[in-house]
């Protein structure tokens, strides 16, 4: 009876969380000007932006500017960070591939992937799934 119940918790308890909304820890640039956090909707499957990964963008004050859907799905693999230098948001996403968004102000702007921020791309990746 122990062993049922055991398994009955903790198949309740793996569901709850994969079947919960996500939200990432705030990762703060490199110039300290400003913030990222990502999100998924995990649970309002009529919602447009559901299982897409959406990057929020916040000043150094925590105030919300944007918000960016990257396209990516969070059924796949992916990560989110900054390039080493400068306010440039890098994603490894297993799915969609590598993008790449500079900030002009306080507005994302897509830029073309570089073997830089490809290989940025891969790093970010390689520290999330060790």
């Amino acid at each position: 009876m122990k062993r049922k119940l055991t398994l009955i918790i903790l198949t309740l308890t793996f569901t709850s969380c994969f079947f919960s909304n996500y939200e990432s820890e705030s990762i703060k640039s490199p110039t300290g000007n400003f913030d990222i956090k990502a999100t998924v909707n995990r649970t309002d499957k009529n919602a447009d932006n559901y299982a897409d990964v959406i990057i929020h963008l916040f000043d150094k004050e925590n105030n919300k500017l944007t918000e960016l859907n990257t396209g990516a799905g969070d059924a796949n693999k992916w990560t989110i960070g900054w390039t080493e230098i400068g306010d440039t948001i890098v994603l490894q996403s297993s799915d969609i591939g590598n993008k790449a968004w500079v900030l002009n102000g306080d507005k994302p702007n897509q830029i073309k992937m570089t073997d830089e921020l490809n290989e940025r791309a891969e790093f970010l990746y390689s520290e999330k799934y060790k």
